[in-house]
Order: structure tokens, then C-alpha cells, then sequence
């Protein structure tokens, strides 16, 4: 069995009891996100074999903007959070670095496009749903595709938390000695 190294040994400097409360609270409305986007997924694939519009936009964007815009939020500042209480960093890390860019550009799609993009589309569809053209229904499939396989790609580096460093105390020391030398 290998052994870890004392230096990359995770150490909190939250008391266990609240970082695993916050642990818990931030896999339970990630997972909630990731089911959410399952969700979309579904409704955007019955959308594009030629389910009502009048049905599927209103209840995907409903959907959106309760559940998944929330859970999203949430994510992002539990995920913050745990980055800075414990020693795994926001930027220590290459896993923790990337979680944070993908949570935070998911986030961001989310609210900036998503919620408004299915609000836009839920009012249109209510009034003329056969103005959706097939290629117009597709974009409700790859959306929820692709943020289902890096919310997937999440769980992974937070499972396996590769160690590569994007620095280490000694880069930081070295650079810090030379520049001052």
C-alpha cells in the first residue's frame, strides 16, 4: 500500500465536524446540479424527437431557474470555501484549479445564458411552438450534455485528486530569493 506523502497530506483548519458538514453540503448540491442537467438532457432529447415545445421549454426553464441556478450557486461557494479553509487551496492544485474554472464558467452559462436563453425560448413557445426548427431544439441536448460530462469530470478529480502542484512552497521561495537577491 503506498503511503502518502506527510506534505501533500490534506489537514483542515476548520474543525472536522464543519468541514465535513460543508463537504457534505457542497457533494449534495453538486450532485443536485448534475441530476438537474440529467434532467434538461431528457427533456432537450424528447424536444429534438419532436416532443410539444409548449411542454418542454417552460418546464426546462423552470427547471433552470429553480433548481439548477441555486444548486449551481451553491456549488460554487461551497467549492470556494472548502478551497479556502483547507490547505487543498484554490489554486494549489491542478484538480482544485480546474474544478474551480469549470464550476465557475458552468456557473456562469448558467446564469448568464441558460436561465434567460430557456426563459426567451419558454415565452416563444408558448405562443408559436412551431417557429423551433430542428437545429434550434439541438442546443437543449449538447448544453445539458456537456456540462453532465465536466460535472463528471468533477467527480473524478475530486475521487482521484491528481498531485500535481501548480506550485509549491519551495517555487515560491525560490522566485521569492531571487527576485529579492
Amino acid at each position: 500500500m503506498a503511503t502518502l506523502d506527510p506534505a501533500l497530506a490534506p489537514t483542515t483548519t476548520l474543525p472536522a465536524a464543519r468541514r465535513n458538514l460543508l463537504l457534505t453540503v457542497h457533494v449534495l448540491v453538486s450532485v443536485g446540479v448534475f441530476g438537474n442537467d440529467l434532467v434538461l438532457l431528457v427533456l432537450g432529447a424528447s424536444s429534438v424527437f419532436g416532443a410539444d415545445p409548449r411542454t418542454v421549454y417552460p418546464a426546462a426553464h423552470l427547471i433552470a431557474a429553480v433548481l439548477v441556478q441555486p444548486l449551481a450557486l451553491a456549488s460554487l461557494v461551497t467549492g470556494v470555501a472548502l478551497g479556502l479553509l483547507t490547505p487543498w487551496g484554490l489554486l494549489k492544485y491542478w484538480w482544485t484549479a480546474l474544478k474551480l474554472a469549470i464550476t465557475t464558467a458552468l456557473t456562469g452559462v448558467v446564469v448568464l445564458v441558460l436561465v434567460p436563453g430557456l426563459g426567451a425560448a419558454a415565452d416563444v413557445a408558448s405562443k408559436a411552438p412551431q417557429t423551433f426548427t430542428a437545429a434550434e431544439r439541438v442546443p437543449l441536448v449538447l448544453a445539458p450534455a456537456l456540462a453532465s460530462t465536466l460535472l463528471a469530470l468533477n467527480v473524478a478529480l475530486a475521487i482521484y485528486k491528481p498531485r500535481w502542484r501548480l506550485r509549491s512552497a519551495s517555487d515560491v521561495a525560490r522566485r521569492t530569493h531571487t527576485e529579492y537577491a
